[in-house]
């Protein structure tokens, strides 16, 4: 924007042309008092453009503490008022030592010598003062016009009253000071140097109407960036993605916003918030994200939320040989349970000939009811029901050891250190027990004599010690009619005999 053209101001600048035309003649003192008044009339309007430079000036500077982008703007709005301020000191003094030089003012606040024309003349040409303020001027012009770039420069010049009026060519004068000023009342010279301070006011509100100009036109937000949001972390064959697909601007300049993921801070740098989470588990889980953001020239704070959703899942190579996929009777079996596209919490496990308790996403347990065969059928999630089949089986044969022992030889104080027999599960990766019900213990010593000894449980009765306690050199023990009974069974099963020889 730039200053209107007022109608008061265009009537001083008319009168200041005519009354100018006026010089070469003998003024009266209704005319020297006119040029007076107009002189008074240029300070009001130099006041009044002052103050409204004041205020474009705050604007800018609370735009730049506002945003630091704008910057550089404030810094020229600042030079721009040191050149124009600095200017406008320089011709104050000037008219100072004007009135100073020609009497100074009257008790009607007048200037007494505002009919002298000889000190204007001694005083602007003789000494200098008017190619001096004539060069201080176009010096304030290239100042000015420095602080705007090449391709704007033509704008800005044309609100720019500031310059020095050519001579005309039929002129007898030596130079623009000498035409300007010589044999000049003093009355007619002050409202000259007033109109040369009010044209650097309204050169200074043209360049600070640039710079508004340039902030309101360069936007806040200085970084752009393309972003999705989709409903969902996951999608199979068939299903259809739905996203929000938008422009997000954000300012790289302002530290004027903070981040919180469900409640714990995020540090933002370069006006962006980096979030960086390890998962921990598997399953679906939610990021409650708070972003608060504040107005940096109101200092109002406005609070913004949103809830995201994704799911965690694992990385995973499985293999499984088809002749393998067996159940056990009686036991506690682990099943692992993964469908490509399905959120965990939305699969569904039933089975056939089988009951199954899920312990957490992904993981269940399968108890067998009867051996033969069973179905595992898992759905849900859009997932058409899909079918797998086990066999059910009983746990392996266990194996009777004495302590370490399966048979062999061994002293007899040795043999007599047991007290119970055992059935062990060889080679099975489950965490099974079976329990023995029960043995016969028979002794044949070096004469060929027998004695045995039928014990219940696996731990030696009373009959069963003192009978292994009887070992002695030559004698031979036969462990036998051994039965264990191991989880899932009905009945008990029969296991190896054992056969020791003390020796």
């Amino acid at each position: 924007m730039s200053l209107p053209k007022e109608p008061r101001q265009l009537m001083i600048n008319l009168m200041y042309l005519v009354l100018t035309a006026m010089l070469a003649l003998n003024v009266s003192a209704e005319i020297l008092n006119a040029f007076l008044s107009m002189n008074e009339s240029l300070q009001e309007s130099t006041q009044i453009i002052g103050r409204s430079n004041e205020a474009l000036f705050k604007s800018i500077k609370e735009q730049a503490e506002a945003y630091p982008q704008f910057k550089d703007f404030h810094v020229k709005a600042i030079e721009t008022q040191q050149h124009t301020n600095s200017f406008c000191k320089f011709v104050e003094a000037m008219k100072t030592k004007l009135l100073e030089r020609s009497g100074g003012m009257d008790e009607e606040n007048l200037p007494v010598g505002m009919k002298d024309k000889d000190i204007t003349t001694l005083l602007f040409v003789e000494e200098g003062e008017g190619n001096l303020l004539r060069d201080s001027v176009l010096a304030l012009r290239r100042q000015l016009l420095s602080l705007v770039p090449d391709t704007a420069r033509a704008i800005v010049e044309e609100n720019m009253p500031l310059g020095i009026p050519e001579i005309p060519a039929n002129s007898d004068k030596r130079d623009w000071a000498d035409y300007t000023f010589r044999q000049m009342p003093v009355a007619a010279v002050l409202p000259l140097l007033t109109k040369f301070q009010s044209d650097a006011k309204v050169a200074e509100t043209s360049l600070l109407n640039y710079l508004a100009e340039k902030i309101s036109a360069k936007p806040v937000h200085d970084e752009y960036e393309a972003l999705i949001a989709a409903d969902k972390s996951y999608v199979i064959v068939g299903e259809e993605l739905s996203a929000e697909i938008f422009l997000g601007a954000y300012s790289s300049t302002t530290d004027n916003i903070s981040v919180r993921v469900n409640g714990r801070p995020v540090p933002v740098r370069n006006g962006k918030a980096l979030f960086n989470h390890q998962a921990g588990s598997i399953g679906t889980h939610d990021l409650n994200v708070e972003i608060k953001a504040r107005d940096p020239r109101t200092n109002k704070v406005t609070s913004y939320t949103r809830k995201f959703t994704y799911e965690v899942g694992e990385r995973s190579v499985t293999t499984s040989a088809d002749k393998m996929n067996v159940f056990y009777l009686g036991l506690e079996n682990p099943l692992s349970v993964s469908a490509a596209g399905v959120a965990s919490g939305e699969v569904q496990v039933s089975g056939e000939g089988v009951d199954i308790s899920k312990k957490a996403n992904g993981k269940y347990i399968v108890k067998p009811r009867r051996p033969g065969n069973a179905t595992i059928t898992v759905s849900g999630g859009g997932l058409s029901p899909t079918q797998f089949k086990y066999r059910v089986k009983a746990i392996p044969t266990p194996i009777a050891r004495l302590g370490d022992k399966n048979s062999g030889i061994m002293k007899p104080n040795v043999f007599k250190a047991y007290h119970k027999i055992y059935p062990h599960l060889d080679n099975f990766d489950f965490e099974a027990k079976c329990d023995l019900v029960g043995f016969e213990l028979v002794r044949v010593d070096k004469h060929g004599d027998v004695f045995d000894s039928q014990n219940r449980g696996g731990t030696y009765s009373d009959k069963t010690r003192r009978l292994a306690n009887a070992a002695k050199f030559g004698d031979t023990f036969y462990f036998d009619k051994i039965k264990a009974k191991c989880p899932g069974d009905q009945s008990s099963r029969k296991l190896n005999g054992l056969v020791f020889r003390i020796q």
